[in-house]
Formats: structure tokens, C-alpha cells, sequence
């Protein structure tokens, strides 16, 4: 029987599949680089998700017009574009990702795309582009003055910052100031999809302990070309991850269902004693105690990742 991330991932492959045969008409410049994040990047989309995308190049003057035909083209497989204004959607310069990191001129945005295009980034278009670009980028975040012992740091801090700055932005969005948005399905995500995404960051990092810097970055890419959950199972084994494995597919199952999704899209902000929110985020609980389970299992206390997260 087809489990929901089964079902899931054969349905994101089959629909960016869809994708990429259609941009390919656009005869898109090849120094042109569009890569897909968000559930149909990590395998696990459905009929009801939108579909984030960003296209990165080194001219952007002939930006807006060539990003409406991209975004037309994707509209034509999947209907639900990126939120306006947002991270996604958009064509930025390559240089806005790699420069300032940690900068005053570092926004939310610019970690946004950077992270997600390391931990989640699907080529739509230029699959080798993409490749390049994520070792351009880990090569920025692992200098070659790196000794052999160290973890990947400055990596490591940025993956921690970008998971905080998501918890702080929910809160903004469905209880600070302007109107607020939905919270239910935001907050079930950030006990799920978000916190998969950041462990799978983690662990990764992990990984680069002990090894020469070139090593690093060569381990970095080979896992971080794989979807989140096929990443976790290198890591740590699918007999260890399957426990994980089966509170995420619970949570699928339930963001799968239309009438689920409704719900939860209703839901007054406050509301945390409904008995469907309620249910799932009983599941969250478990969920994060068996990835806790699986870090200490993976990675004994004498690891330096250990320290690395708590000072």
C-alpha cells in the first residue's frame, strides 16, 4: 500500500516534470537559473499546495516580462502561485544571495532564498546552474582557512537563524500588527515540514566533523541534492527514521484532505482546544521527541554538534 509521502513525492516529480518540459519551450537564457522550493521541492506536495519559485540570474533588466511568461507557464500545471510580494516568485541577481551574509542588507528575503534554495532548492529550469550556484554558495560559507576539525559554523548559524526567524515570523503574521493570517495550518507546519527541514540542516552539518574542507563541501552537496526526507534516511538509516517517518505521514494525510485544510483555514486565531488541530498537533509532540531520538541516536554526546547548538 502507497503511503501519503509515497504518494506525495511520485506527484511532485510527475508535476515538475510537467514544468520543466514546458519552460523548456521558452527557450529560457541558460545563464538563467529558476528553482522551485517548498513542498514540491521536498517531494510531499499535493493538489491544494501553491508552488514557490525564484529566478536567479545576472540580468534582470528584461526581469518582469520574461517572469510572466515563467509564471504563466507554471500557472498552466499548478494554479497556486507564490503569496505577492514574498521571498518567491520573483527574479533576483545572484550577487543579492551571496553578498552581505549577516549584513545590514542581509533581509529576511535574501536568508529566505538562500537557505531554501541549500536545504530544499529543485531545479524547474538549469539543473546544472543550480548545482553550480549551491557550491557557489557553500564555498562562501566554508572558506579555505576551515581546519579539518571544525563543523561547518557559519552554515550551521545561518541554517539556526533562518529556523528562528520562522517561528518569529509566525508570530508576526497571525498575531502581530496588520491583519492577521491564517494560523492553524502555519503552526502545524512549523511542528512539521519546518522542523524536518531544519533537523535535516542539522544533521547534515553534522556530517562535515572531522573531514578536510573540500570534503565538507562535497559531502554538503551530495546530501543536500537529495529531497529532506531522503537526506534524513542517509543520515541516520530508514530502520532509526522510521518512527519519524510515520508521524510525517500522518501529518500528509491530513494536509492532503481538503476538507482537513478548510477547517484549519477557518479556524479562529486562538482556538488550540479544536479537536482536528488538536489531534495533529498531539502527533507534532511525538514527532519532535522521535527526531529528538534519532539526533542522540545518530550522533553520541561526545559529537561536537552537541555543543555547537547549545553555545
Amino acid at each position: 500500500m502507497t503511503t501519503p509521502y509515497e504518494h506525495s513525492l511520485e506527484y511532485s516529480k510527475c508535476q515538475l516534470s510537467k514544468i520543466r518540459d514546458r519552460l523548456k519551450e521558452l527557450s529560457l537564457d541558460n545563464a538563467a537559473l529558476l528553482v522551485c522550493c517548498g513542498s514540491y521541492a521536498r517531494g510531499e506536495a499535493s493538489e491544494q499546495s501553491d508552488i514557490d519559485y525564484v529566478m536567479v540570474s545576472d540580468d534582470t533588466e528584461t526581469a518582469p516580462d520574461l517572469n510572466e511568461r515563467v509564471r504563466s507557464e507554471i500557472r498552466s500545471i499548478v494554479p497556486n502561485s507564490p503569496s505577492e510580494g514574498g521571498a518567491f516568485g520573483a527574479t533576483v541577481n545572484r550577487s543579492e544571495i551571496l553578498a552581505n551574509i549577516g549584513g545590514d542588507d542581509d533581509s529576511n528575503k535574501n536568508i529566505t532564498r538562500r537557505i531554501l534554495l541549500l536545504l530544499e532548492g529543485e531545479w524547474l529550469f538549469n539543473k546544472e546552474g543550480l548545482r553550480s550556484f549551491r557550491r557557489e554558495i557553500l564555498e562562501r560559507y566554508i572558506g579555505e582557512g576551515m581546519t579539518d576539525h571544525q563543523l561547518a559554523l557559519f552554515l550551521l548559524n545561518d541554517i539556526i537563524r533562518y529556523y528562528r526567524t520562522v517561528a518569529v515570523d509566525y508570530e508576526f503574521k497571525t498575531s502581530g500588527s496588520g491583519e492577521p493570517k491564517p494560523w492553524a495550518i502555519r503552526n502545524i507546519k512549523l511542528v512539521f515540514s519546518r522542523k524536518l527541514l531544519y533537523a535535516s540542516g542539522l544533521f547534515s552539518i553534522a556530517m562535515t566533523a572531522d573531514r578536510a574542507r573540500d570534503e565538507k563541501i562535497e559531502i554538503l552537496e551530495g546530501l543536500f541534492d537529495r529531497p529532506v526526507m531522503e537526506r534524513m534516511i542517509k543520515i541516520c538509516g530508514k530502520a532509526a527514521m522510521e518512527p519519524v517517518l510515520t508521524s510525517y505521514n500522518f501529518f500528509l494525510e491530513k494536509l492532503e484532505d481538503l476538507e482537513t485544510r478548510k477547517h484549519l483555514e477557518k479556524l479562529e486565531i486562538g482556538n488550540r482546544d479544536d479537536r482536528t488541530f488538536r489531534a495533529i498537533k498531539n502527533k507534532g509532540h511525538h514527532f519532535t521527541r522521535e527526531l529528538l531520538k534519532v539526533f542522540e541516536s545518530t550522533f553520541d554526546s561526545t559529537h561536537p554538534i552537541h555543543r555547537a547548538v547549545i553555545f
